[in-house]
């Protein structure tokens, strides 16, 4: 994988205390480890991305194992090879990334961006080996048909940029929720709950495996709840009251539901029905 300017695509030098391209552009690294790609310019707000006590909140749910067979199917899915590279786009505090280098992943093999410095800093300081950036999945900072292997877990990110940075043969695993993620708690929270449309299929990517992961998970006690709700758009969405009723509850039993999909970069050739995928 190659990272490349984000002002000019100019392929960046990585050094210990920046990196630099040669149109002497410059991105210092911070004393965490990260580096900060997102242009002042591509920001609609001042601290973009998920607050720090959301990301707080995530790492204490996820650490608990509540997602683990989620955790799991990815890794399944995602098998360390020699020499291959993944890159988790929307990395927020690097929990999958950590969960992988478990698996058998190399540190210096993986590296995260996330839109929220807040999540990049909290992942470089829990990950010395893997690379983090902060930077936009609109506009990735990463050099064309570079990335073995693109990691997505809920995250907002345009077909063609996915398209772009990924190598002719690489690997995007997509994890979205499922029509009944958490279906429980919105019938709790709502009027009128909805559930989640299917996701539709990446462009341009060759669909190799679609796959449904449920599992009902047990959250106990007040803390546990609370730090559930604040770690999801359930923390200023649905209704006041309800939300303040479920964090007063010793436990709340709750199904998750995830489609996971494996696609990978391949050729179309041909139109309609005639058309076939190459490898």
């Amino acid at each position: 994988m190659i990272w490349q300017c984000p002002l000019c695509a100019k392929p960046l030098t990585l050094g210990k205390e920046a990196w630099h391209c040669s149109n002497r552009h410059s991105f210092d690294r911070a004393r965490e480890g990260y580096v900060n790609l997102l242009p002042v310019y591509r920001k609609r707000r001042k601290e973009p991305g998920d607050s720090a006590d959301m990301l707080r909140a995530r790492r204490r749910f996820l650490k608990a194992g509540y997602y683990r067979p989620l955790v799991e199917a990815i890794a399944a899915l995602l098998p360390h090879k020699p020499g291959r590279k993944l890159l988790d786009i929307g990395c927020g505090e690097g929990y999958y990334l950590r969960e992988l280098e478990s698996a058998g992943w190399h540190g210096h093999g993986l590296a995260g961006v996330d839109i929220s410095k807040s999540g990049v800093r909290m992942a470089a300081k829990s990950d010395s080996a893997a690379q983090f950036v902060v930077a936009s999945n609109v506009n990735l900072p990463v050099a064309s048909n570079s990335v073995d292997n693109l990691l997505r877990i809920f995250a907002p990110a345009p077909d063609g940029e996915m398209l772009r940075v990924l190598k002719k043969g690489g690997q995007l695993l997509d994890v979205a929720p499922g029509p009944d993620h958490l279906w429980t708690l919105k019938g709790q929270l709502y009027k009128e709950p909805r559930k989640h449309p299917a996701p539709k299929l990446v462009e341009g990517l060759y669909p190799e495996v679609d796959m449904r992961c449920c599992f009902p998970f047990e959250l106990r006690g007040h803390e546990a709840i609370a730090d559930f709700l604040a770690m999801t758009p359930f923390a200023w969405k649905g209704c006041r009251e309800a939300r303040a009723e479920l964090e007063q509850q010793d436990s709340l039993v709750l199904e998750a539901d995830f489609i996971v999909r494996r696609f990978i970069k391949r050729t179309l050739v041909g139109e309609g029905t005639a058309a076939v995928w190459r490898k």
